[in-house]
């Protein structure tokens, strides 16, 4: 009995040792793992901000807001809708400069040549397939072309098939032009480009007007301006190709005419704009709505805007027009006016389609 002190105090012993590893681990791990002690107070750190943040960073974290975070998105969506209404206007203008070409081979009226004509010819191509190129990469801005997305299925739409019918016609003048471009056959083809680009703008631009949400009788003049906006771009197009060929960087044989043709397309031109903007402004008072591009957006900045626009796509090709003479400014000034009227021309169909848009949802 002597023993059993000794044997429970050699017990003791061994607890304490087996126990003193686990203090051990107490002792060396953070605070918040000993029960024993009490938590430290949190730390406030911004949300969405690293934990390293230094303090002068953090005391301006709170101005980040989710609208801050959306910025790039709608300046990418932004850029996105600019680069489809500048897709839709080349190929308009592509449209447009075979309708040219085609009614001046149609009347014989067209130098002879063959470079002659497969320069303007070669342009309206480029214009008119970019956005069949673009569908085929799946870009952003171009998700399909007359209403035919070539990676998701097969067979084209009605408008699809009808803007493929014009590289028929097209074909056949670049195989006839060979030098005398008075030939029956040349002229019939001439003519047979012209009618199916014409009947291509008309019945893309009332699709366009179909798929619309909102029915309105401002839509009944998209198809005119539409195919007098290619018609005028077309045209100053095909005044940059024939100055470009021409030995002396001249113009067509008949200028005074060419340039009153042109002024006169370019005035129906701001005519049926005009109708159009005002169409629409008659239906607002009607429909209890505001005319306006967006948020913040007042009546002022969307007059000053369409001002720019117009300026760009008939003011200074009209003012160029005028000035312009031969020689080799001629091409210089064409070039100018070409590219500033589908610089224009898109920045007018994007205000229409935003301030269109600000007003069909209103309707909603």
């Amino acid at each position: 009995m002597a023993g059993e002190p000794l044997i429970q105090g050699t017990q003791a012993s061994l607890l304490r040792r087996r126990a003193a590893p686990m203090a051990d681990l107490l002792d060396i791990m953070p605070p918040t793992c000993n029960r024993s002690e009490a938590p430290p107070p949190a730390i406030a750190i911004p949300q969405g901000m690293p934990r390293t943040m230094p303090d002068h960073e953090a005391d301006d974290a709170p101005m980040k807001t989710a609208q801050d975070r959306r910025a790039p998105i709608a300046s990418g969506a932004a850029a996105t809708r600019y680069a489809t209404a500048l897709l839709h206007v080349l190929t308009a203008t592509g449209y447009g400069l075979w309708m040219v070409l085609g009614a001046a081979l149609a009347l014989g009226v067209y130098s002879d040549g063959r470079g002659d004509v497969l320069a303007p010819l070669g342009i309206g191509l480029v214009f008119v397939s970019v956005g069949l190129v673009a569908a085929c990469m799946r870009l952003a801005f171009a998700a399909d072309w007359h209403g035919w997305n070539p990676m998701r299925t097969a067979l084209p739409s009605r408008e699809g098939m009808i803007a493929m019918a014009n590289y028929l016609p097209m074909l056949a003048v670049a195989g006839l032009a060979r030098g005398d471009n008075e030939f029956w056959a040349t002229r019939l083809a001439g003519a047979a480009l012209l009618l199916c680009s014409l009947a291509t703008l008309i019945y893309t631009a009332r699709g366009a007007a179909r798929r619309l949400s909102v029915r309105d009788p401002t839509l009944a003049m998209l198809p005119v301006g539409r195919t007098i906006a290619a018609l005028f771009a077309g045209s100053l197009w095909f005044w940059l190709c024939v100055s470009l060929q021409s030995d002396d960087g001249g113009e067509p044989p008949d200028v005074s005419l060419w340039r009153l043709v042109l002024l006169a397309v370019a005035l129906a031109l701001g005519i049926v704009e005009g109708a159009r903007w005002k169409a629409l402004q008659r239906q607002v008072p009607e429909r209890g709505s505001v005319l306006h591009l967006g948020p913040g957006a007042s009546e002022i900045s969307l007059l000053g805007q369409r001002f720019i626009a117009a300026s760009l796509a008939v003011g200074l090709p009209c003012l160029l027009l005028v000035v312009t003479g031969s020689g080799t400014l001629g091409a210089g000034f064409a070039a100018v006016a070409a590219l500033s009227c589908v610089l224009g021309q898109c920045l007018e169909q994007r205000l229409y389609s935003a301030a269109y848009a600000r007003f069909a949802d209103s309707q909603r």
